[in-house]
């Protein structure tokens, strides 16, 4: 039954995303005679090459047939625990306002108090569509809807566990406005899961903003900026073989400084966060802070 469900999701899922890429195709351009942003500053390079966020998700429209990879690789670090992943992934532009993206992260090495795993976690493939766009002389404007599925090759036996153990779905939206010196996001969405052999994972709720600033630009061929960002996630408890666990959930928000550096192929995007508030539910180990590098190349 479960099966069925899933599967039904999934062809209203690609099916959706078929009718949008069609619809895209099928519009006029208006590019013509609309106006736009100068092409310095934040504007210098395409939009691929253009700041975004480090941790908050989406905000990965591209244009059409473009194509991206990216290789992240982070570090949450606590008491007597830390989770290392490391995350290749390849993004696409189907149109000017659709992409598809594919994520297949491995956990390097997790561990909590005695306990330690590695391996394979949960792959995800996620489109993107972007409902709103407007451009002017000062700024550009878009919003978005993210919505993904992820696949069970992660281990929910395995202590600390690498996935879910089961597919989840996630739906959220985005809305970011750039100017030629600052910018500014925020992000809203849900990861739902499902249960297996009567486990299931909590949901998880996210709640992310933030903004940065144009540092320069060298000839239109190099932006550096900064950026400053807070990502805000509540977990709902989980439920083990029908029971739920007291130690598990709660809510977690990170702040998020980090530094942008891209070329017309380039980007490279270290950073920092630290959490400024932390309720976590029954008896967890608290988190210290939090290490990221995102690498991407344009192809």
């Amino acid at each position: 039954m479960r099966r069925s469900v899933i599967f039904k999701i999934l062809i209203v899922f690609f099916s959706f995303s078929v009718y949008v890429a069609k619809a895209d195709n099928n519009s006029p351009e208006e590019a013509g005679g609309q106006e736009q942003p100068p092409s310095i500053g934040n504007f210098a390079l395409p939009t691929s090459q253009q700041p975004g966020p480090l941790v908050g998700f989406g905000q990965n429209i591209i244009d059409q047939n473009e194509t991206q990879i990216f290789l992240l690789a982070d570090d949450f670090s606590g008491v007597n625990k830390h989770a290392v992943d490391i995350a290749p992934s390849i993004l696409y532009g189907i149109t000017n306002n659709l992409s598809v993206w594919l994520n297949m992260p491995i956990a390097a090495s997790y561990k909590t108090n005695q306990d330690s795993s590695s391996g394979l976690e949960d792959a995800a493939l996620q489109f993107e569509y972007a409902f709103y766009h407007q451009d002017t002389h000062a700024f550009s404007e878009q919003a978005t809807i993210v919505s993904n599925m992820t696949f069970p090759t992660g281990s929910s036996t395995k202590e600390p566990n690498t996935g879910f153990g089961s597919p989840s779905f996630f739906l959220g939206f985005t809305l970011n406005r750039m100017y030629v010196d600052w910018f500014v996001f925020t992000s809203h969405g849900a990861v739902l899961t499902t249960s297996n052999d009567n486990t299931k994972f909590g949901n998880q709720f996210l709640y992310q903003a933030g903004f940065g600033r144009n540092i320069l630009d060298i000839d239109s061929k190099w932006i550096l900026a900064w950026m400053v960002e807070a990502d805000g996630q509540y977990t709902q408890k989980n439920k083990i073989s029908g029971v739920t666990d007291p130690n598990s959930g709660g809510n977690i928000v990170y702040v998020t400084p980090s530094l942008w550096v891209s070329s017309k192929r380039l980007i490279v995007q270290p950073g920092v966060g630290f959490p400024v508030a932390q309720h976590l539910y029954g008896n967890q180990k608290r988190n210290n802070y939090l290490l990221l590098l995102s690498l991407g190349w344009r192809l």
